[in-house]
């Protein structure tokens, strides 16, 4: 009987807390920015534009309009006796969208986010466009993830996955992140209807309150199927490249079926598994540290065919380290986060004249491909490490041979964020290159290049309250033109729904 009435008062107590949330299950709020860009060049220096999900213009001087929508709409009654019997249970739907209007030198009409996600648990569904970047790299200050970097405009996709790392038993000693997803490439002017397949799987042994956790996992990228009137008969029957349901195995789980006899597919497809695979090994090591400092270690190691999965590509990849404070700003200057990089991808398992190979055969040419000849690239801007260049964005002098002309290439980063005065957020990223070309066309001179960005942004009471922010980037070098350039936008929430907290803009972006 007092078991019961205990129960009873915790139900009471819990159903009064959750009867607030439940008055207002949907949280909403709209925002509208307005921007300007420039620079001393024709070109938009590179820290204004990588890594930026492909709204901000190649070309300077313009302006932007962005209009953007976000909410979550609780699907779940936290009112409910099985609520209360079954925590931590409850389905939500979210859903996000943004439209991007540019004008000025380059004219640009851009959806860069429209989704919807379903929300159980662990376990998430996506359908539609959404900002992310792929891999264990902080994406606001690195360089960029190896293979899926927030570079490029994003994709339409079907995603399903975990949401962040799900633990394994009641213990989580062991947790797992992972996905699937099936997206689209849409038409371009050399392949028309191919798709993406992408699959990722990260493990991660350590509870989050342990001092110690280590990271293991890969991603694998693959443009696959459409149709191209540009391929010679020994890359595409008839222009059409393997684009059924039956070919999807060979892409997926890199099998061979009975390809060889099949008279809709090449021996170039046959020997490639169907399509352009780009992918990477992520590893790290992570540290709690004293005085709320965290420290993680990592490596990313590319890979596209079965020479990088064996690592003959080595030592290829990127090596960086994260050091990052969770103790709230009290001084005038307070480092939030600060990330070292190094980048390589100058061996890619030696030339293509090397012979001695184990497996595979050398010269990887990574993001190039012989039926996908665009390159790993969407909507003009390359879909994995914005350091690997496309030959329209160099200089005159330089643009020669592949669609992406520089992927060998050296790089050394530092990325840093701070709070100054305790409101305002200052990022910085600065970045030396050494660019070597491809091992069939080197650039001359390997040309060197430093790029470099300051950004600001903090709350304003114009309008009632907003959010400025402001970025002064430099590019001094032989790869591009020599610039300065910046960027200045207000963003204003504009509508949000009661007890929903104003967002504030990512950090990072512009």
């Amino acid at each position: 009987m007092k078991k019961n009435y205990y129960l009873a008062i915790f139900y009471f107590l819990y159903s009064s807390l959750s009867l607030a949330q439940s008055i207002h299950p949907h949280q909403a709020s709209a925002y509208a920015e307005v921007g300007v860009l420039g620079s001393t060049a024709e070109r938009t220096p590179f820290w204004l534009r990588a890594n930026q999900f492909g709204i901000i213009p190649l070309s300077a001087p313009g302006g932007t309009l962005r209009l953007g929508v976000k909410g979550d709409y609780l699907l779940t009654d936290t009112t409910s006796v099985r609520s209360f019997t079954h925590p931590h249970r409850e389905w939500t739907l979210s859903y996000a969208a943004e439209g991007v209007g540019n004008a000025g030198k380059t004219n640009q009409l851009l959806l860069p986010e429209a989704y919807i996600k379903l929300t159980h648990r662990r376990i998430e569904l996506v359908i539609g466009r959404r900002r992310e970047s792929i891999g264990l790299v902080d994406s606001s200050l690195s360089t960029g993830s190896h293979s899926y970097s927030g570079n490029a405009l994003p994709m339409p996709k079907i995603q399903l996955g975990t949401r962040g790392f799900a633990p394994l038993g009641r213990r989580g000693t062991v947790a797992i992140s992972s996905m699937f997803s099936h997206g689209w490439f849409g038409k371009t002017p050399f392949v028309q209807g191919s798709y993406l397949h992408q699959f990722q799987f990260m493990l991660r042994i350590g509870k989050p309150s342990w001092p110690v956790r280590f990271y293991g996992g890969g991603l694998k990228n693959a443009q696959w199927g459409g149709r191209s009137d540009f391929l010679p008969s020994y890359l595409a029957v008839n222009g059409q490249l393997p684009s059924r349901l039956s070919d999807f195995p060979n892409v997926a789980f890199a099998i061979r079926t009975n390809g060889i006899n099949n008279p809709r597919i090449t021996a170039y497809d046959y020997v490639n598994l169907y399509g352009n695979h780009v992918g990477q090994y992520d590893f790290a090591t992570e540290l709690q540290m004293f005085r709320g400092f965290n420290l993680m270690m990592y490596h990313q190691h590319p890979f596209e065919d079965l020479t990088g999965i064996v690592f003959q590509n080595f030592p290829d990849g990127l090596y960086g380290i994260r050091l990052r404070t969770k103790t709230r700003p009290k001084s005038a200057f307070h480092l939030n986060t600060l990330v070292l990089e190094i980048l390589s991808t100058v061996y890619q398992s030696g030339p293509p004249s090397k012979k001695s190979l184990t497996f595979g055969i050398a010269g990887d040419n990574y993001f190039n491909n012989s039926q996908y000849q665009e390159g790993w690239v969407y909507r003009n801007q390359v879909i994995g490490t914005p350091f690997m260049t496309r030959l329209a964005d160099a200089k005159p002098e330089y643009r020669i041979g592949y669609v992406i002309n520089n992927n060998r290439v050296q790089v050394g980063h530092v990325g840093l964020s701070a709070t100054i005065a305790q409101k305002i957020e200052l990022v910085g990223k600065f970045s030396y290159s050494r660019n070597r070309g491809t091992y069939q066309t080197p650039l001359p001179n390997s040309p060197t290049q430093f790029s470099s960005i300051l950004q600001l942004g903090l709350p304003v009471s114009w309008l009632g309250g907003s959010w400025l922010t402001a970025a002064v980037s430099v590019d001094s070098g032989q790869l591009y033109e020599n610039a300065t350039g910046g960027f200045i936008s207000l963003r204003k929430t504009i509508w949000q729904t009661p007890n929903t907290p104003t967002p504030k803009k990512p950090v990072g972006r512009l």
